[in-house]
């Protein structure tokens, strides 16, 4: 019995190692959110894994400015790739 609880522990490990995790089944990508200032300085902000509708999500997003027309203007999107 105990024989057959190790080897279909085992079964299960290697399954889980084989089978392909679902990533597969949703498009995943990376973005980074760009701030770009009056001059056209751009910041970038670290690149965070999305997947699935959150990937849509940001692909899909307008760019957002705050202050428009002043110095002080900027403007942030996501860039993703």
């Amino acid at each position: 019995m105990k024989k057959r609880n190790i080897l279909i522990a085992a079964v299960l490990v290697v399954a889980m190692g084989v089978l392909p995790a679902c990533d597969v089944i949703e498009e995943c990508g990376t973005c980074e959110l760009v701030t770009e200032d009056a001059v056209g300085n751009k910041t970038y902000g670290t690149p965070l894994p999305f997947c699935g509708d959150d990937l849509k999500d940001k692909e899909d997003a307008l760019p957002v400015t705050l202050y428009e027309g002043t110095p002080q203007e900027t403007t942030t999107y996501w860039n993703c790739y």
